[in-house]
């Protein structure tokens, strides 16, 4: 299994994703959050591949979140998709970090 802990950011709500290998290539994924919003993705089981490399317009993912994350800029659906592709083996686990930095101009 596959364990994903989210600290979004600025909204301070806490999303762990759980991404279980079902079968060759399909991935069970659960989620547990602080957010409302994200607590109504139930993702299920997914195909990976046709999860990672069928666009985002085709993605059961980023279709669910459209539903029910009011928020764009919300990392959760990226992290969905780590969490898929590292437990399909379809990359190493990965840690990806953003580091955001406001800086005065002169």
């Amino acid at each position: 299994m596959t364990i994903i802990e989210l600290n979004p950011g600025a909204c301070g709500l806490k999303t762990i994703i759980e991404a279980k290998l079902v079968a060759p290539g399909h991935v069970y994924v659960s989620i547990t959050s602080d957010c409302a919003d994200v607590s109504e993705l139930k993702i299920g089981i997914v195909d990976a591949m046709n999860e990672l490399f069928n666009g985002f317009n085709n993605s059961k993912v980023y279709s669910k979140a459209n539903e029910h994350i009011t928020h764009g800029a919300c990392p959760v659906p990226c992290a969905i998709l780590k969490a898929i592709e590292a437990e399909a083996d379809l990359a190493i686990p990965k840690d990806v970090v953003f580091e955001i930095r406001k800086e005065e101009e002169d």
